[in-house]
Order: structure tokens, then sequence, then C-alpha cells
């Protein structure tokens, strides 16, 4: 997209194409985290788990690869991994996106991490801009609503990480890291606001 280079598109296509063959467990729709050296997922506990945050980053990817690559295929692989990350992924007390689930989308890991919900914003908003379904931007509002509350810290301007079980924010220091998560949440929003996609009645 920034450069029409045919070896950055290579790439693309090489890293997408992977993705559908092998990171994407045809079972559930969701993309695991843990392989072996051959691109099969890894034995035992760890080739089971699934993220509900890389759930909403690679659909995000793979939805603007499907536009590029004309590949139906891959639009349909990212909307099944929001479903996940924005269903089984989301704990309906807290209202936020966990670190992982298992295969059979039971929870593994109850943490919230910040990155998660900028993720879940940029897919939910990007999902409405491509298939023209409001539903998706309730997927939006849900990871803007839960991203507001990494936000509540004493001094303004920094954020929390991990949201436990029970409410309450694992006190250290904030990672740097976290800022190109919301910056990006941020950009994708306001690309739907300049491009007249989000309207005063979407949520």
């Amino acid at each position: 997209e920034a450069g029409g280079d045919a070896g950055w598109r290579a790439m693309a296509d090489e890293i997408a194409e992977l993705a559908l063959a092998k990171f994407i467990d045809p079972a559930s729709g969701g993309l695991r985290e843990y392989y072996d050296g051959d691109w099969n997922p890894a034995p035992g506990l760890a080739g089971r788990i699934i993220e509900p945050g890389h759930q909403f980053e690679w659909a995000w990817l793979l939805l603007r690869w499907s536009r590029l690559a004309d590949r139906q295929d891959a639009a349909a692989a990212a909307l099944r991994m929001i479903e996940i990350g924005d269903g089984p992924g989301v704990d309906p007390v807290r209202g936020v996106a966990v670190f992982s689930l298992l295969d059979d989308m039971s929870v593994h890991e109850d943490v919230a991490r910040l990155w998660a919900q900028t993720e879940r914003i940029k897919a939910g908003v990007l999902a409405a801009k491509v298939t023209g379904d409001p539903r998706w931007w309730d997927t939006a509002a849900g990871g803007a609503e839960g991203l507001l509350k990494y936000f509540d810290t004493p001094v303004k301007g920094l954020w929390r990480d991990k949201l436990l079980a029970d409410g309450t924010f694992v006190d250290e220091a904030a990672p740097a890291s976290s800022f190109y998560h919301i910056v990006c949440a941020i950009l994708e929003l306001d690309q739907a606001l300049a491009d007249g996609a989000y309207g005063s009645g979407q949520a």
C-alpha cells in the first residue's frame, strides 16, 4: 500500500497465504500462537492457545490484504477471527478482551492487556468499512469503551497495561510499546471519520 513495490507485495502475499494455510485453525477459525519448525501447531497445551488481541490484529491485516489481492476467503477468515475475539475473547463483566483462550474457546489467561483493546477498535472499524455492516461498529465501540479504563491513572497522559480478573490493574510502569497501539487505533478511527464511514448514528 505504501510504496507499490512488487517485492513488498510478494512478501505480503507470502505471509497472508501462510496465515491462511497454517496459522488459522480450520476447525475453529482461530489463529494459533505457537508452532513447530514446520508451522504445525506446537505439541501440547501451547499449540491450543489463541490470543483475542491477535485475532483482531491479524483480522485487520488480512482485511487490508484481501482488498489488495481481491481475496474474499481472506476477508471471511478475518471476520471469523473478529467474531472469536469479540465473542469468547471478551470478558462480559469487565468488557475487555482477555489475553488468551484455548482452541475450545475457554479462557486460558484472564488478564486483559491494553494492546488487545486497541486492536479490537482497529478490527471493528475496518470490518465495518469493508463490509458496510454496522454491527462491526459495536466491536469498535466495545474496544474503545474498554480502552478508556486503561487511561484512568493518577498521572494524566499515562496508561495502565494489565487489568486483572478482579477489576484491578497491575501497579507497574506504563510500557512505551502501548503508545504505538494507541496511535494506530486513533488513526483507524480518524480515517473512518475522514472517509465518512463513521456516521453520527453509529456507536
